[in-house]
């Protein structure tokens, strides 16, 4: 999820709620057991630790430990030179099991210790992902990836509790190692924002959805959604879903459809899940062009992750195509 201000390409305004509800799309919620979809993958967290609680179906046969965390690496760079501490980073230490939970912390510390990579003063937080960096693990990009799992189509849930504070958002996404080749548009690899919480600060209940494709340099594009809702997000748990079919994305909160759309052609490759904080570099800027505030180094914030779910289809399944039939080179400077 690159810091870019992303703007809306269908803001939620009725017009454009009965444009993409009215373009043919399945909107309905996957049942499992039915219509060819089965569970891949659910895990609740109620281990005592990362990959302990993991419910796993009978059809799956990869790896056992899907989850790690987020590369140990700084995330942005201080938006003032004078002031590096405003940097945000991203420590395994932010990362914890706790009463069913996965719990992000977020926080400023002066004496942080930790077992290498970051400075002792700083804007903490963390994430957790079904990919490792190989090779230079400082680097939070990556230029080659192991995939512990990843997925081509289906159905991803999560329900969470937003951290509710100034200066930061939290956000599950999916995304694709070749989302950074700039060759078939989004058809190689389109970084998926199933939600990303940056709206803390409207006066009503927001939530913005995005598709990334052509990596992050010039030749980048994206398309992305506000939707306007009646409940308050940052009010105890909410479900954030998307529907991943061979043709479009259907995202959900709480049930309820809240954006379609087969912008940049729909993804055809495997992905990663991400689940993850991020900090304001100091400018008080984050996704969507929100306005989120400077984030408050007395305090202390928590995102937490009650479960996540992750089903698949069998009609999908033929129309996956492997990373290696798409020409083009990674860009590893953006």
């Amino acid at each position: 999820m690159a810091l870019i201000l992303i703007l809306c390409s269908a803001c939620s305004s009725s017009k454009e709620d009965t444009e993409w509800k009215n373009m043919g799309y399945d909107l309905s919620v996957p049942q499992l057991g039915s219509d060819g979809w089965y569970m891949v993958f659910e895990d609740d967290f109620n281990g005592a630790e990362l990959n302990s609680g993991i419910k796993f179906g009978e059809g799956y046969y990869g790896t056992q430990n899907i989850w790690t965390t987020s590369p140990h690496a700084i995330r942005w760079e201080s938006d003032d030179e004078s002031k590096p501490e405003q940097a945000c980073w991203w420590c395994p230490n932010a990362v914890s099991i706790k009463d069913g939970n996965l719990i992000i912390t977020s926080k400023y510390e002066n004496n942080h210790k930790c077992d290498g990579g970051c400075p002792s003063e700083g804007r903490f937080t963390g994430g957790i992902e079904t990919r490792e960096i190989i090779g230079d693990d400082s680097n939070n990009k990556g230029s080659e990836d192991e995939l512990l799992f990843s997925q081509a189509y289906g159905y991803f849930e999560v329900r969470a509790k937003l951290p509710d504070a100034d200066g930061l958002w939290s956000a599950f996404w999916l995304q694709s190692s070749n989302q950074r080749k700039p060759a078939a548009a989004g058809v190689d690899g389109t970084e998926i924002d199933v939600f990303e919480s940056a709206f803390r600060k409207s006066k009503t209940s927001k939530m913005g959805h995005a598709l990334l494709w052509n990596g992050y340099g010039k030749f980048a594009d994206s398309a992305a959604y506000i939707t306007n809702l009646e409940q308050n997000l940052y009010d105890g748990y909410h479900t954030y879903a998307l529907k991943w079919t061979p043709e479009y994305y259907v995202f959900y909160i709480d049930g309820k459809p809240t954006w379609a759309s087969s912008d940049g052609g729909v993804s055809h490759v495997k992905e990663y899940l991400r689940l993850t904080v991020e900090i304001d570099a100091g400018d008080g800027w984050g996704p969507h062009g929100q306005k989120i505030g400077q984030f408050d180094e007395n305090g202390e914030s928590e995102f937490c992750v009650d479960y996540v779910k992750v089903w698949q289809n069998s009609d999908y399944e033929q129309y996956v195509i492997d990373d290696s039939k798409f020409a083009g080179t990674l860009d590893t400077e953006n």
